[in-house]
């Protein structure tokens, strides 16, 4: 419990700090690792934070979207959300598979163009997974709550793709460090067992 207690007085002040000097995003840069996806929880990951979206449907949670695991393709595709391929440490955004693991969702930048979402006024939290000119993949998550364009917006800020992950109530995630979880979002720890699917690194 007083474990629990330092990493929410540390995170709070953190996105303190962060929103009180104008930052509205903050890059989290990711250990080293092929980046893998998984309907199975990983059991020991030095990262690890949900992917596709995840909704409750007859009372049981269930992955929204195509996705694909060790070369398998099952579920069927959503039209206006994009394949997202994971290939060793890259992933690609594209219409059609180009490796035998990845998900569907929704694309923030695509090329160096910013993505608009013209029926999406609400304002939380949000997180995509990034790449930058020079190939370098991180993490992009919100200090404040904001639109899905002016997010796709500050992501086009610093990548040239990038690819939102789910938030919400399943927003939970973390950076493994000297043996301890390190929670990305720590409003999402009472729900992250009802998560579907995760992004990870070994």
């Amino acid at each position: 419990m007083k474990r629990i207690l330092i990493v929410l007085t540390l995170l709070c002040f953190s996105i303190g700090s962060a929103y009180s000097q104008g930052k509205k995003v903050r890059r989290i840069d990711l250990p080293e690792g092929d980046l893998k996806w998984s309907y199975e929880r990983p059991k020991d990951a030095k990262f690890c934070v949900p992917a596709a979206f995840t909704d409750t449907i007859g009372g049981e949670s269930k992955i929204i979207g195509q996705y694909r695991y060790k070369g398998e393709i099952r579920q069927k595709r959503i039209k206006k959300m994009v394949i997202v391929s994971l290939k060793g440490n890259m992933f690609y955004i594209s219409d059609k598979w180009l490796s035998d693991n990845g998900f569907q969702q929704w694309p923030l930048v695509y090329d160096s163009k910013t993505i608009k979402f013209n029926k999406d006024p609400n304002k939380e939290f949000r997180r995509a997974l990034c790449k930058d000119k020079n190939g370098e993949v991180f993490l992009l998550q919100s200090n404040i709550p904001m639109t899905l364009s002016d997010f796709a917006v500050e992501c086009s800020k610093c990548s040239t793709n990038a690819t939102y992950l789910d938030m919400g109530k399943y927003g939970y995630g973390y950076i493994k460090k000297n043996n301890i979880e390190r929670p990305l979002f720590v409003w999402g720890i009472g729900t992250q067992h009802k998560q579907t699917n995760w992004l990870y690194i070994e």
